[in-house]
């Protein structure tokens, strides 16, 4: 996990891959990774569904560098998701060159991590076993979809109604199918191939990437996808982020706005963000509070608070929830941490009301 500290300077835009730390495989290679095993149990109030499960990760990272020009490439390990498979599989996360102009600028092209929002798109670079935001996992969570939607039938609402070549009468299943085919898996830290021009004096970074993509497939023949994020380290330990990310599609674009600040004196982390999306015809607004606190070398705790306000996300009816999260980090050795997490988030589809609760007990080996 991340431990808290005071950097001097700020990393966007800079050349992260000279110097980085690792497993060294010669003069100009570097190798880092993590294995990430997760237990979760995630239930609904009133008894509605508790979901747990097992789940296991990996990631290695190979760092060459022949400066003026440094490479990265990044491949995760994921089990199948289906369980009678026996195949697991292999993601290309980031793979990409960077040429150096000078210290201060670079240029980077080929499949880079979005730059905008403030968790990491790693486990290491976490302050909690999840991510911050409720809405987020919903994206690959079908059993959590389903009992929404069954908390949405439960309050009297009218089944929604899918019409294509034929009308279907949409049960909590198969709302679940029909949000994952029509949304962005990814509306926050995804992995999208372009260039970006970096700059980066430790004091300002500035970053501005053409793409291809951003949230959803699409090419560069009738539309493209950019970012502009920009950085400045205030005082010692003290960061502020804006950001703005935009994406050309046939129909509706998509488009966020992100900023956020960060303190980090001695052991103390306090952070704040706010994000604002539109997603077709829909938006979603949100807000997360976070504190984080090393008590030594073997142990931390981190509490957060997040809200998504998020409008016409159900047949013209808002999501709206408020997570807290606690989270208890125990370093083991410099390499194993175990990790324990509790988030409550409180949450309102239409007019149902609702809550649930989710607990994690991770195991998290870096290298």
């Amino acid at each position: 996990m991340q431990q808290a500290s005071g950097p001097q300077g700020t990393t966007l835009g800079a050349n992260t891959t000279s110097g980085a730390a690792g497993i060294a495989l010669g003069n100009r290679v570097v190798m880092r990774g993590y294995v990430d095993f997760v237990y979760s149990s995630e239930s609904l109030a009133d008894g509605l569904s508790n979901d747990k499960k097992f789940n296991t990760n990996s990631d290695i990272d190979f760092l060459f560098d022949f400066s003026p020009i440094t490479a990265e490439v990044h491949l995760a390990m994921t089990p199948s998701p289906d369980k009678t498979m026996n195949e697991d599989f292999v993601e290309l996360e980031q793979a990409f060159v960077r040429y150096a102009f000078n210290r201060d600028f670079n240029i980077s092209f080929g499949r880079q991590v979005t730059s905008l929002g403030f968790d990491g798109d790693e486990a290491t670079d976490l302050y909690t076993v999840s991510n911050s935001y409720f809405a987020y996992g919903l994206f690959t969570n079908e059993h959590m979809l389903s009992e929404i939607y069954s908390s949405y039938l439960k309050e009297g609402n009218s089944p929604l109604i899918r019409t294509s070549d034929r009308t279907q009468i949409l049960t909590g299943n198969d709302f679940a199918t029909v949000w994952n085919s029509n949304m962005p898996q990814k509306i926050r830290k995804n992995y999208v191939d372009g260039i970006r021009a970096n700059f980066n004096n430790g004091r300002f970074g500035l970053s501005l990437g053409l793409h291809d993509s951003y949230w959803t497939g699409d090419d560069l023949n009738d539309n493209i996808a950019i970012d502009i994020v920009a950085s400045l380290m205030i005082m010692p330990g003290l960061e502020a982020r804006i950001g703005y990310a935009h994406q050309d599609l046939e129909e509706d674009d998509i488009s966020q706005f992100n900023t956020w600040l960060a303190y980090k004196p001695e052991n103390l982390t306090l952070a704040t963000e706010f994000d604002y999306f539109e997603l077709a015809d829909q938006e979603l607004w949100d807000l997360m509070l976070l504190a984080n606190y090393q008590f030594s070398n073997w142990f931390g705790m981190t509490l957060r608070y997040s809200h998504e306000d998020w409008e016409n996300i159900l047949a013209g009816y808002n999501l709206e929830s408020d997570r807290i999260t606690l989270a208890f980090l125990f370093s083991v050795t410099e390499n194993f941490a175990i990790n324990l997490e509790y988030s409550h988030t409180e949450y309102e589809v239409g007019d149902a009301e609702d809550s649930a609760d989710e607990f994690y007990l991770e195991g998290l080996l870096s290298f």
